[in-house]
């Protein structure tokens, strides 16, 4: 027999209705039900377009990776994997294993740190697997059965066990797979030679620990054949990398005394490496094949300098000649402090293998090193004593204040100027540098954008983000200005030839020609907008953006609100491409990019386009053909579609498809969609629940403008029942009509769970006046709440509200001018705008001026302009009016709002005896990340709802509190 107070608790808590449920009936969601649902991640199709691999995770437990045909009912499990890699060739796929969360919860986050990931390769051709533990890195072939992966170098005794244990796991799960090898061919014994051996090289670390970096040298590098399983192991390797197209790998050796280090190429299966440069205490980094495969770019550098002021040469190695090129580098690099390559600038190749993009940067100036102290007169010295001090001056002519200051130091000891090296001309161009630093790469073979901010970086405390642009030609390198004081955000194309740029600004499309300076507004006379019709914000109005240029300079596309245009570069030529369906039908067209190598359309292409309707908020698929600039409708329903990858070699489509009931499995077509095929099913058990439905619902507001909403009607609704509400909102939630609500536990309620228990839901659009962003949210609110009770819907006096962040400081304030609702939660609120206008943002370090002033609070104005708004909006001062319960939610480390701003409404509501309850918890930032506090926070909604708006009883905490403890 159940102990009948437990149990009710229990059911309480986890959200679970009293009721007897049948057995086969559908039935309410509870918090471990939300815990176990999972989600799609790292999902690919092979290049010939036969194998799908996807990742399935529960928001609480371990992931499972799934490698499944396309056209049979052939699929494999590997559990615990995150994520997958197809080889080239589509023969193989390699997937990744973490430890199981079962095995770190049960130790120390010390020990967890030693934990490494798991390795299964599975031959797609023979269903052969493989299994290999204590994986740090691998890799597979491109196009050939080889398998390399890197391992922590164990002691004898280690490898023994793991040895043990690899063998009793295949021999359990009577498994094919080939085993990692021990790593040590050597006796387990310690020879008297070894032990003096190992004690002079304990020595020798101690005596100069600076030289070497124990994280690279304590790794071995294993080869397996996946064919045979033949295996080769090398001790000490650093980096490895195959060849893309060759038979070889080349890899980086740094022994444990230095002196043997090298870069060494191996032919696959042969027994001897070749050694390309050996050099004592020599680094070898950022290995980096070209397309072809015959030409390796790496870094070179050396151990015996302290890593922060390690420079590295950059070389090329003729993998097929065996020959080694140093590119010199100082003298063609602009005027900067001892300009030098450091170790973790990435080395990037253009597919035509012509050019070689490397970063560079200032090294950083050695502190001076005060000498010690040896008189009585040295304790008393001013300069030595002040060089200790702890101190940051504020200046008000600083660009950047402090804390921003600090963030931007860390990003730029981080940030590199990047470069380029021009192979068949042996020539290194600079392409940014200390006064343009910033550059946007692409494949151009001509030219790039760059920006600087440098002069704009004040503005960032009460305007926002600036720039100016530049077009940097990549063959000598020259900066030509395109414009001044741009949105650091704006959206700018190159066209092939590196003549054209195609951008926005002041609601038009411009074109600048670099060669006559020009600078032409293209779409000046035009009808349409392309600024954004929906910006409600005192800030300069965003574009829609360019979508890229044709080929030959022919042209280019841009879109406007629904609209993909045609430009030439000219502006003679304007072409609307999709004008029959687009804004017509409030139907918004944007391209999917499906191959993320080429930089430029193709006259003869056919653009497989995402549709979206603006006013039914269903999307579907279109083709365009570009050569007849035919649309053509593929798919297009009352769902949500969404398009994510292409297979290279083959005609499939992968893609997902959910709306509030249908969870957004993998789907995978050809072009046309005449074959398109579910291929998941990862949350099968999303059909025992209870889950409700959604529906689009319309009103105006006390604006006088045009609202949408969705409603989500609890599950057996009844027609005439009421039900109690929950309000959930931020801007525009109508554009989620046909989305799968995320099945997580965190700070937001989960919409199922209120829905399977008894709650209608409603997302209603908030459009805002600038200077009165309180005051517009009831009057966008209230008229949609109205509605759903003029339905016969809502239960007037069992609504609630709940907002985060943004839409937590408007639930705030609704309350304060309301008495509509019967509980209301807000989750990190701002509640004083007056406090936090001359607040910090503490993720970023900046002033919170400029999102009162042109960003995201709307005011429009400065405090000291128009100190009114700011008290009018701030719901603090409005306390006293408050009459709804109210629940805050705060992390006391906030990174975005600070949390005494839910400090200061607590004491205002305290001190007038209000209906107020805080939950700070401890050491959380915006968003709760810790998973027991998500838990904890997950229910605590729940049960507050639960007793304003269904009358149940309240739990301990909300009546008496909970009293601090250690």
């Amino acid at each position: 027999m159940f102990k009948s107070k437990q149990f009710f608790g229990a059911l309480l808590i986890l959200g679970l209705s009293t009721s007897v449920v049948a057995q086969n009936e559908q039935r309410p969601l509870t918090v471990t039900d939300i815990m176990k649902f999972r989600s799609i991640d790292d999902a690919s199709l092979s290049d010939n377009g036969k194998w799908l691999g996807y990742s399935a995770e529960p928001d609480r437990g371990d992931a499972t990776f799934y490698v499944q045909s396309v056209s049979s009912d052939v699929r494999y499990q590997v559990e615990r994997g995150t994520s997958g890699y197809f080889s080239d060739d589509s023969q193989f796929v390699a997937i990744s294993q973490k430890p199981a969360l079962l095995t770190l919860e049960k130790v120390s986050k010390k020990a967890r740190k030693d934990l490494k990931n798991e390795l299964t390769v599975i031959n797609l051709v023979t269903g052969e697997k493989h299994h290999f533990l204590d994986v740090e890195d691998f890799q597979l072939h491109a196009n050939g059965p080889w398998l390399a992966f890197s391992q922590p170098l164990k002691k004898k005794e280690e490898k023994k066990k793991q040895k043990d244990a690899e063998a009793e796991e295949n021999k359990s799960d009577g498994k094919q797979d080939y085993l990692a090898l021990d790593i040590d061919s050597g006796s387990d014994k310690e020879t008297p030679e070894k032990s003096a051996e190992n004690a002079e090289q304990k020595a020798a670390d101690e005596e100069a620990p600076e030289l070497f970096n124990k994280k690279q040298i304590n790794k071995s590098l294993t080869l397996v054949n996946l064919t045979n399983g033949e295996q080769q192991v090398i001790e000490h390797v650093d980096q490895f990398k195959f060849s893309p197209e060759l038979a070889v790998i080349a890899y980086s050796l740094s022994s444990k005394d230095g002196k043997d280090n090298g870069l060494q190429l191996l032919e696959l299966g042969a027994a001897d490496a070749k050694a390309v440069v050996v050099k004592e205490n020599a680094s070898f980094t950022q290995l980096s094949w070209n397309e072809e495969g015959d030409t390796l770019a790496y870094l070179q550098g050396d151990f015996s300098e302290k890593a922060e002021r390690r420079s590295h040469q950059l070389a090329l190695l003729d993998a097929k000649k065996g020959k080694v090129k140093t590119v010199k580098l100082d003298k063609n690099l602009p005027d900067l402090t001892s300009p030098y390559v450091p170790a973790v600038s990435k080395l990037v190749w253009s597919q035509d293998d012509e050019r070689l993009f490397f970063g560079f940067k200032s090294l950083p100036a050695e502190k001076p090193e005060m000498a010690k102290i040896e008189s009585q007169d040295d304790l008393f010295d001013i300069e030595r004593l002040t060089s200790d001090r702890g101190l940051q001056v504020w200046h008000g002519e600083d660009p950047l204040i402090k804390t921003n200051e600090k963030f931007q130091y860390n990003r730029d000891k981080k940030h590199s100027y990047q470069a380029v090296y021009h192979v068949s001309k042996n020539k290194v161009v600079p392409l940014a540098g200390k006064d343009i630093p910033y550059l946007r790469a692409t494949e151009n073979e001509q030219a790039m954008i760059a920006s600087s901010d440098l002069k704009y970086r004040k503005l960032r405390t009460w305007e926002g983000f600036f720039s100016d642009f530049y077009l940097v030609d990549l063959d000598d390198g020259e900066a030509k200005l395109i414009k001044e004081k741009l949105s650091s955000y704006n959206d700018m194309k190159v066209s092939e030839s590196g003549r054209y740029v195609a951008y926005y600004d002041q609601g038009h499309i411009w074109v600048w020609d670099s060669r006559k300076d020009r600078h032409q507004n293209i779409s000046e006379g035009m009808q349409v907008s392309f600024a954004d019709e929906d910006h409600d914000y005192p800030s300069k109005v965003p574009g829609y953006g360019i979508a890229g240029w044709m080929e030959d300079d022919e042209g280019f596309f841009a879109y406007d609100k629904f609209d993909i245009w045609f430009f030439s570069a000219d502006g003679d030529d304007k072409n609307c491409l999709t004008c029959d369906m687009g804004r017509v039908e409030k139907r918004q067209f944007r391209i999917n990019i499906e191959d993320q190598d080429h930089d430029f359309f193709d006259e003869e292409q056919t653009l497989l386009l995402t549709s979206y309707n603006d006013a039914k908020k269903n999307f579907g698929f279109y083709q365009l053909a570009l050569e007849s600039n035919t649309l053509t409708r593929l798919v297009e329903e009352d769902k949500k579609f969404e398009y994510l990858a292409t297979a290279e070699d083959a005609d499939a489509i992968l893609y997902t498809r959910e709306d509030f009931n249908e969870f957004p499995d993998l789907w995978v077509s050809q072009h046309n969609f005449s074959d398109a095929r579910k291929l998941t099913d990862v949350n099968p058990q999303k059909d025992e629940f209870l889950w409700g439905d959604a529906e689009l619902v319309e009103w105006t507001s006390t604006m006088g403008e045009p609202h949408q909403g969705v409603l989500i009607k609890p599950a057996n609704y009844v027609e005439g029942q009421t039900y109690p509400v929950l309000v959930y909102y931020y801007r525009l939630f109508s554009q989620r009509m046909y989305e799968f609500n995320a099945m997580k536990v965190n700070h937001r309620p989960n919409f199922p769970f209120y829905s399977s228990n008894g709650y209608a839901i409603f997302l209603p659009d908030v459009h805002f006046e600038i200077g009165s962003v309180g005051q517009s949210t009831n009057k966008s609110i209230l008229p949609g709440i109205q509605k759903i009770i003029d339905m016969g819907v809502a239960d007037k006096d069992a609504i609630g509200l709940h907002g985060h962040s943004w839409s937590g400081y408007q639930t705030l304030f609704s309350i304060t001018e309301t008495d509509m609702f019967a509980a209301a939660v807000s989750g990190a609120p701002v509640s004083n705008m007056t406090s936090a206008y001359s607040g910090i943002r503490l993720g970023t370090g900046l002033a919170r001026q400029f999102q009162y002033e042109k960003g995201q609070s709307r005011i429009g104005a400065s405090m000291f302009e128009r100190r009114d708004l700011y008290i009018e909006n701030s719901p603090v001062f409005f306390a006293e009016r408050i009459n709804t319960p109210l629940l805050m939610q705060f992390g006391d480390i906030d990174d975005a709002v600070p949390w005494q701003q839910g400090v200061e409404m607590y004491l205002a509501m305290r001190r007038l005896g209000k209906e107020v309850i805080f939950l700070q918890y401890e050491g959380e930032p915006h968003h709760l990340k810790k998973y027991p506090n998500k838990v904890d926070y997950t229910i605590k909604m729940k049960q507050y709802f639960d007793h304003y708006l269904k009358g149940a009883p309240a739990p301990e905490w909300m009546t008496k509190g909970e009293a601090y403890s250690e």
